[in-house]
């Protein structure tokens, strides 16, 4: 048959099967285009052919395949407006579009006539792609002979459009429940962590409040016993049992707090002078271990928070800042700025030290996720620390600096007075 000579119908079956067969492969989008476009152009001989589907946001075409395209003819067709030039018309319309001599259309964008002049296209027709009464995209062929697409062959190409039409639905439905079995199953796994969580929680709690008693029957006759006249030796040793004791109630303490829901108690805050007693607390240790820590505060409103909650929070994040400098290298510099933002105050706390491993961001505020050795961490600090901002209204993340090391950012709102509480009718009674 010369390419002049219309196909005849067992041609037309020959090319609906090729096309038929690629795409029966595959359930995956990608694995359907480009076989079908091999199939079609490979069966009818030489056209040009281009693949466009309609962006998610269905302002666009973008091109998701083609054969026989020159680099230049490829680059045009990237992205097109939808209802524009000759295949955005036909993807608006669901009208097909066949041309003698494409050069020439007016309707031809003008980027793609250098393109189509050059690469010496001039028949051309195109078919929109549907599915389910909706239009997915468009089919392309074109050819630089002056042989004339024929009727038969624009009805061809709209058999095989409305084919690979319905193949490229099944293959979105497809990645769509496949997306669905995903989200399905990290909300399971989420449900198993929520549920355990719960269960640490009330261990956490019961375990905190056995042992908080006994450590403060052993911290009251440590400071009983060091009333009177001591061995040096034996001071020693109390000094030991004593810094053991009192890194056991931090513990309980992070333990009480992490596993009891305590709201926030609102009062009048001012964020800097809340920085400067936490590094005053933290700061003779700190420079013990060649920490050099470095304050500046803004002119920043005052904010409605809990005190004691706020200070937690800092000494948080400012001992996770020291453990990190402190594995990496002796000594270093923590910068703790305070700022205001156009709804509260952020406060900033960076470290000198590694960084933070990509891998580790995502978990940094999980409970009881932690680098540290056994013993040097619970992996409860960050943890309280997220829980607390959160309850206020507030936001907390860590992300790492360009020039190194770790940044924690936290910002808070301005935030509302606690409402007030009815007062209590009084009763008197007759003793």
């Amino acid at each position: 048959m010369r390419n002049h000579e219309p196909p005849s119908l067992i041609r037309h079956l020959q090319i609906l099967r090729a096309v038929s067969e690629a795409v029966s492969r595959s359930l995956d989008l990608n694995e359907v285009v480009q076989p079908s476009l091999a199939a079609l152009t490979h069966v009818t001989g030489h056209e040009i052919a281009s693949l466009h589907l309609i962006s998610a946001d269905g302002n666009t075409l973008l091109l998701r395949g083609d054969r026989g395209l020159s680099d230049d003819l490829r680059r045009v067709n990237q992205e097109l407006p939808l209802g524009e030039g000759l295949i955005g018309r036909v993807a608006l319309t669901g009208n097909a579009r066949r041309v003698d001599n494409a050069s020439r259309d007016e309707n031809l964008l003008p980027a793609a006539r250098v393109a189509v002049n050059s690469d010496g296209i001039r028949g051309f027709v195109c078919v929109p792609i549907r599915a389910r009464h909706r239009i997915l995209g468009t089919i392309s062929l074109g050819r630089q002979t002056e042989d004339r697409f024929t009727d038969e062959e624009v009805a061809l190409l709209e058999c095989v459009a409305d084919q690979i039409g319905l193949a490229i639905d099944n293959a979105r439905l497809y990645g769509e429940v496949n997306r669905q079995l995903d989200d399905l199953r990290r909300a399971q796994v989420e449900v198993v962590k929520a549920e355990r969580l719960a269960a640490v929680n009330g261990l956490a709690a019961g375990v905190a409040h056995e042992i908080n008693n006994p450590l403060t029957i052993i911290m009251a006759q440590l400071h009983l016993l060091a009333r009177g006249e001591l061995d040096p030796q034996i001071e020693e040793g109390m000094a030991v049992i004593d810094a053991a004791a009192k890194r056991a109630a931090s513990i309980v303490r992070d333990l009480i707090l992490f596993a009891e829901h305590r709201p926030p108690r609102r009062s009048r805050c001012q964020v800097g002078e809340q920085v400067r007693e936490v590094v005053a607390f933290e700061e003779a240790r700190l420079e013990a271990e060649g920490i050099t820590v470095r304050v500046h505060i803004e002119p920043v409103p005052d904010i409605w928070a809990d005190h004691n909650h706020l200070q937690e929070v800092l000494l948080h994040v400012l001992q996770n800042a020291q453990h990190a400098m402190r594995e990496a290298h002796t000594g270093g510099v923590v910068s703790i700025s305070v700022k205001p933002t156009a709804t509260g105050v952020r406060i900033e706390v960076k470290d000198t030290g590694p960084g933070i491993p990509p891998e580790h961001l995502p978990r940094i505020f999980n409970p009881f996720f932690t680098t540290k050795q056994p013993g040097d961490g619970r992996g409860l600090g960050l943890s309280v620390a997220h829980t607390i901002v959160t309850e206020h209204g507030g936001r907390i993340w860590g992300e790492n600096l360009p020039e190194g090391g770790a940044v924690f950012t936290i910002d808070l709102p301005i935030g509302e007075p606690e409402p007030a509480r009815e007062p209590r009718p009084f009763e008197s009674r007759r003793l």
